[in-house]
């Protein structure tokens, strides 16, 4: 746990508790959120590791477009219109 050290254990246990998740996904997912949001990289270890933790770190760090606006084709996260393709 490297930036979000000062976050108690505790407050990984409720919100793993609250997404029944363990408590190493609840901390790579902060981790992960906390490094998104401040557009820092992901470190080749938590890329490619299959613990709870780097999986965790993935899904807090990708950040996931609501269903509504993927439905409805708003909005993607690079700015560009969304492509439909015709078969």
């Amino acid at each position: 746990m490297g930036e979000t050290e000062s976050l108690s254990k505790e407050k990984f246990r409720v919100l793993a508790e609250r997404n029944g998740w363990s408590l190493a996904y609840a901390e790579g997912y902060v981790e992960g959120e906390y490094h998104r949001r401040r557009s820092k990289p992901m470190g080749a270890y938590v890329a490619i590791g299959m613990d709870e933790y780097c999986q965790g770190f993935r899904a807090g760090y990708f950040e996931r477009k609501d269903s509504d606006s993927v439905a409805n084709g708003t909005a993607n996260r690079f700015g560009h219109a969304p492509v439909f393709r015709s078969s």
